[in-house]
């Protein structure tokens, strides 16, 4: 009968530190909302700010993208391809990668566009889904981000848009790409988009192709 006390008071306290804990939509609004405040600051409407904005765009993305835990899930069975330093360049480059170019196209689109969190569903003590609603165009579009617990914080490690997962999206491009290549090239082609989208001279960039890894 102790021992049965004993554990229900450990399950309470983990409830309750759960409960009273930072929730995950808190710090993803707070990040968001600091977005949207750069996105709309009229100082970067000078071209001459645009990289200014964009490392401060990425400083938030960050914060808010484990990225690590991104690849992790999207390489899947391909991790163990992998040397320990492979993994940590490859990381690296994806998250560069993918700043560059999303957050490029975010500067060059974004008009005012609207981020509304409507919920939560919080799955476990360290992992959650937000729901969302992005407002663009007068379209509406439905938005799920997957987020786990990192210590005291949270972040997401993957994002349905309109059903669809992006870890998904990206794990069968890097399958693909990997049973005819080694990580070593696979790196080499991330290294090689990240040139393209950054030359400043690059007049036949195509941000379609670019979203593409092939």
């Amino acid at each position: 009968m102790k021992k049965a006390l004993v554990a229900i008071i450990i399950i309470i306290a983990e409830l309750s530190t759960f409960a009273y804990a930072e929730q995950p939509l808190d710090p993803l609004q707070k990040l968001i909302d600091q977005g949207i405040t750069i996105l709309n600051d009229p100082i970067y409407k000078d071209t001459d700010q645009k990289d200014n904005q964009r490392q401060q765009l990425s400083e938030i993305l960050n914060q808010i993208v484990d990225f690590r835990e991104f690849c992790r899930r999207a390489l899947a069975s391909n991790l163990l391809k992998f040397t320990p330093q492979q993994l940590d360049e490859f990381i690296e480059l994806f998250a560069r990668f993918v700043t560059v170019y999303y957050l490029t196209m975010l500067q060059d689109n974004y008009n005012n566009e609207k981020v509304i969190i409507i919920g939560q569903n919080l799955i476990s003590y360290s992992t959650a889904v937000v729901q969302v609603k992005v407002f663009w165009n007068d379209i509406e579009i439905p938005v799920e981000i997957k987020m786990v617990r990192r210590g005291d914080s949270w972040k997401a490690y993957d994002i349905f848009v309109l059903g669809i997962s992006v870890v998904r999206f990206y794990g069968a491009q890097f399958q693909e790409i990997l049973r005819k290549e080694t990580p070593e090239q696979i790196i080499d082609r991330l290294k090689l988009k990240i040139k393209k989208i950054e030359e400043p001279l690059q007049t036949s960039f195509s941000k379609s192709s670019a979203m593409s890894l092939e």
